[in-house]
């Protein structure tokens, strides 16, 4: 490991420790292995997994996924402005399409990756799973840096009711009724939501959010359990800001109609054997409109509309087998289908343009891995996966990791694995003034990591190094001498290299503390057909909008018996973008930043009350410090939420 990490690791966790809640809210809860694995392990899996309760999350007022994920080292989120925003998410220096997003099995990504983290909420989610590393031996395509997983919750036994109000800066209004019930045999959960904001920005910046989900869990024998789940969401972003940020429209809006529905279960056969399945659906239609402003407005490209409908299935079936007390062996099928109906309409002064196509493909995989204990100190998890694509073929990933205990304190893991994304259907089949390529291959990786962790005292720490290596990475390029030629090719590469740090102790016994760290270090190695200093891939340059370092600090404290209080402080080094506002783009560098958050939690019912009643308050952005995600797109200021919570949600 370089000495210029280890120096910037030690600096990070020695520095002075700011506010966490006494539940330890956005702290990992210990990992869980069914991401990491796909069946419930003997042993632990040696991988980088981090876990995010949801009930802790909404205590202290975080309602949307992409807040909670920023609590986690070595992931950048990255929002183009207000609420309801574009929210891109960074793993490990990789692309924004290099994480499979799942809720409950079933992927939310677009097929090629691209996901918008803006719309998607924390409504009736138990927990958030994310596995950091390539995970395509397991999930296949899009899979390179990461997986995240959201995970329903089940009823439990008895029943509950809750309502929760919210409001606060910028127009946010937020709705929630949600309940459970249950039994040994039967439990659902379920919940539903009205959001909604004015924006930052001074006209056309509203956004609006309803979801509904649904969760039943069945125990119909000691053999068998299943678990059914839906979740319904409906978004409407607007904006006015154009590509480079200056806000001049007012009619423009992107809507986002999605459904996903997931049907999974075990079953024990025997003593030794398990049978597992996975039955995903989903549907997205994405809608963005940007009409002419004023009957003047006929110059340029004044006029942008979009329709499109991606229908995504999938069965994935997986027999278990264990070999003695701690050894388990799976192999596993996977059939999938992805569809996709899109249509553009371009208006400018040079005249109208359209866009349409309509493609499909399928996927068959086979998988096996093992996973299990050496002796009594290591334990290992090693698989390989075989993925056959109606469109590009065949593509065969490995993985394998191993952990050994030094002590009763401290252990040591490592992992090195493949992965690939496909593809999107728009890079292999867009018409109009762009041109897809039907020949493109999936970009492909290799990655590598190591780390310990253990406990020092009372505290616990956990450091983690990688590497990671792109090739054949799909780039756009608007200069082709033929017309019809395609504008997408596999050319370019890049590395990225980091370290990631925990530390977590307790100051007193109402008091912890957590800090950590991540520097990731991104470079291109390969251009491709990109020129000049502005270009999105510049040879021996950073990967734009990944900041070197980032940090964050936090306490928790617990108030008497009825409260909670939470502060943090994040660092967001400075990191590399493009102005667009320029033709061609111009490189600009984003300066760091440190933001600062507050939450508290206080229950203002007696303990033992029937229906009892929680406030809590949420500060983002406590110094209202002015920045951009996006070159050239404001970000929130200060921004307060309050809210209040009656019964048991």
């Amino acid at each position: 490991m370089p000495c210029r990490y280890l120096h910037l690791m030690f600096v990070a966790i020695a520095a002075p420790v700011s506010v966490l809640s006494a539940q330890a809210p956005s702290a990992p809860l210990a990992p869980v292995v069914v991401t990491a694995t796909r069946v419930a392990s003997p042993v632990t899996a040696p991988a980088s997994v981090s876990v995010l309760s949801g009930d802790s999350l909404r205590a202290r007022g975080i309602t949307h996924v992409a807040d909670a994920l920023r609590l986690i080292p070595g992931v950048t989120v990255v929002t183009s402005s207000s609420l309801g925003s574009q929210a891109s998410l960074f793993v490990r220096g990789g692309q924004g399409n290099f994480v499979r997003v799942l809720v409950d099995g079933v992927p939310v990504n677009e097929p090629g990756g691209a996901v918008d983290l803006g719309a998607l909420t924390l409504d009736n989610i138990d927990r958030i799973e994310v596995v950091r590393g390539p995970s395509s031996v397991l999930y296949g395509q899009d899979a390179v840096t990461g997986v995240v997983q959201l995970v329903s919750r089940a009823g439990g036994a008895g029943a509950r009711l809750g309502l929760s109000l919210d409001g606060g800066s910028f127009g946010q209004r937020d709705v929630a009724l949600s309940g459970g019930a249950g039994n040994a045999r039967v439990a659902f959960s379920a919940s539903i939501a009205d959001r909604a904001a004015t924006g930052i920005l001074p006209f056309n910046n509203q956004y609006r959010h309803r979801a509904a989900a649904l969760g039943v869990q069945l125990h119909p024998d000691a053999r068998t359990e299943a678990t059914l789940t839906a979740r319904w969401q409906h978004a409407v972003y607007h904006y006015p800001t154009a590509s480079d940020g200056s806000i001049a429209d007012r009619n423009a809006q992107n809507a986002s109609h999605r459904l996903a529905l997931a049907f999974a279960g075990s079953r024990r056969v025997g003593t030794r054997l398990t049978a597992a399945w996975t039955l995903g659906a989903s549907e997205h239609d994405p809608r963005s409109g940007d009409g002419p402003d004023s009957p003047a407005d006929t110059v340029g490209f004044y006029g942008f509309f979009s329709r499109g409908t991606v229908t995504r299935r999938a069965a994935d079936v997986r027999l278990s087998a264990r070999a003695g007390a701690r050894q388990l062996v799976t192999v596993g099928a996977e059939l999938a289908r992805d569809r996709e109906r899109s249509s553009t309409r371009s208006l400018s002064e040079y005249g109208a343009d359209a866009g349409d196509f309509t493609a499909r493909r399928d996927t068959r995989a086979l998988y096996v891995q093992g996973i299990g204990a050496v002796r009594t100190r290591g334990s290992y998890q090693v698989g390989a996966r075989l993925d056959d694509n109606s469109a590009f073929g065949t593509f065969r990933t490995v993985r394998a990791g191993a952990s050994w205990q030094l002590s009763s304190r401290w252990k040591l893991r490592g992992a090195a694995g493949r992965a690939f994304r496909a593809p999107s259907f728009f890079e292999n089949f867009a018409t109009g003034y762009v041109r897809g390529n039907a020949a493109l291959t999936p970009e492909r990786s290799s990655s590598r990591e190591a780390g310990i962790e253990g406990r020092a005292g009372g505290a616990t720490i956990v450091v983690v190094a990688y590497q990671q290596r792109v090739r054949d990475l799909i780039q756009y390029s608007a200069q082709t001498a033929d017309p019809a030629a395609p504008n997408y090719v596999n050319v370019a590469g890049a590395n990225a290299d980091g370290v990631e740090a925990e530390l977590s102790f307790a100051l007193a016994a109402a008091t912890r503390a957590r800090a950590s760290y991540a520097y990731t270090r991104t470079r291109v190695t390969d251009a491709g057909v990109d020129a000049g200093s502005g270009a999105t891939f510049v040879l021996g340059q950073p990967l734009i909008r990944r900041p070197a370092h980032t940090a964050r600090i936090e306490l928790s404290r617990a108030l008497a018996t009825r409260g909670a209080l939470t502060a943090g402080a994040a660092y967001t080094g400075r990191a590399y973008d493009r102005n667009y506002a320029a033709w061609p783009a111009v490189a600009v560098t984003l300066p760091a930043r440190t933001l600062v958050d507050v939450a508290a939690t206080w229950r203002l019912s007696a303990s033992d009350a029937g229906v009892p009643v929680n406030a809590r308050l949420r500060v983002d952005n406590l110094t209202n410090v002015a920045y951009d995600g996006i070159y050239g797109f404001c970000a929130p200021g200060r921004s307060l939420r309050a809210g209040l919570t009656v019964g048991r949600p």
